[in-house]
């Protein structure tokens, strides 16, 4: 039971805290409009923006925000940046908090983590020409599924880390 409401109430935070995020950023920038016709367009953009950052690593948007600040941007991306690492950060927590035991937040976390990369890698196979929205090229669609995997398991493992940390039971 706790595993189930760990991974439902991470998904579900996941995906709300991406959506939020990506509507702040394009609507600083301007392009909601835009963004609003690229949906139409092709639906299936729903799945980058829903589960998009999944396939971007801690320490890159660490870096990533590092150097933005460094540099003075602030602007759209700046606010794409901080969603990198609240949103995953936000729903490690939430699924800390309703999972029952520690290896239930842990699990319902990485499962939530495999369903988002698996979510873009189908599109890999279904509708290649979709990924070049986050600017993704595939050219070997097994090497890319491989590379989100990975980058699903780092995210796991990293973040499950804060959902191991706010898990209501305590270690004795």
């Amino acid at each position: 039971m706790g595993l189930g409401k760990a991974l439902g109430f991470s998904l579900l935070a996941y995906i709300g805290l991406n959506f939020l995020f990506v509507i702040i950023s394009e609507t600083i920038s301007g392009d909601l409009n835009t963004l609003f016709s690229d949906i139409t367009s092709d639906p299936l953009i729903i799945l980058l923006i829903f589960f998009g950052p999944i396939i971007s690593v801690p320490s890159s948007a660490i870096f990533g925000l590092y150097t933005q600040i460094s540099f003075g941007i602030f602007d759209a991306s700046l606010i794409q940046t901080i969603g990198l690492i609240v949103t995953p950060f936000v729903a490690a927590i939430v699924a800390g908090r309703t999972g029952g035991s520690k290896g239930a937040s842990f699990g319902g976390w990485m499962i939530a983590c495999l369903i988002g990369s698996s979510a873009i890698g189908v599109l890999v196979f279904i509708n290649p020409s979709t990924l070049l929205y986050y600017g993704i090229v595939v050219s070997i669609p097994i090497m890319l599924l491989i590379a989100f995997s990975i980058s699903a398991a780092i995210n796991g493992i990293f973040y499950g880390a804060f959902a191991l940390l706010f898990t209501k039971t305590e270690m004795y």
